[in-house]
């Protein structure tokens, strides 16, 4: 038996994705200043320390949005291109084949 993929060709645009990366980018520009913000504010250490963390925690958040879009530009640039996959795949049937059930 012989089994064989049809190919497939995918193209996207990456207009969208490059105006998303850019608002998130100023989204971090943003909160980077909220940072600064704080750290001068007349705020107790604790509260700060609270605020600084959240705040950084959202930067994290954004950048792994970046990433995540980043990488499914990458994949849609590489699958864009015609690609060809043949698997071949032989069964050749078997007489030796026993199966001992025992009750």
């Amino acid at each position: 038996m012989n089994i064989s993929s049809i190919s497939s060709t995918t193209s996207t645009s990456s207009s969208g994705n490059e105006s998303e990366i850019k608002q998130l980018t100023s989204q971090i520009t943003k909160l980077q200043g909220q940072i600064k913000t704080e750290n001068q504010s007349k705020d107790d250490t604790k509260t700060k320390q609270s605020k600084v963390q959240l705040l950084e925690s959202q930067i994290e958040q954004i950048q792994a949005q970046i990433q995540q879009i980043q990488a499914k530009k990458a994949n849609q640039t590489t699958s864009s291109k015609p690609t060809t996959q043949t698997t071949q795949t032989t069964a050749k049937p078997s007489s030796n084949n026993i199966i001992d059930v025992e009750a």
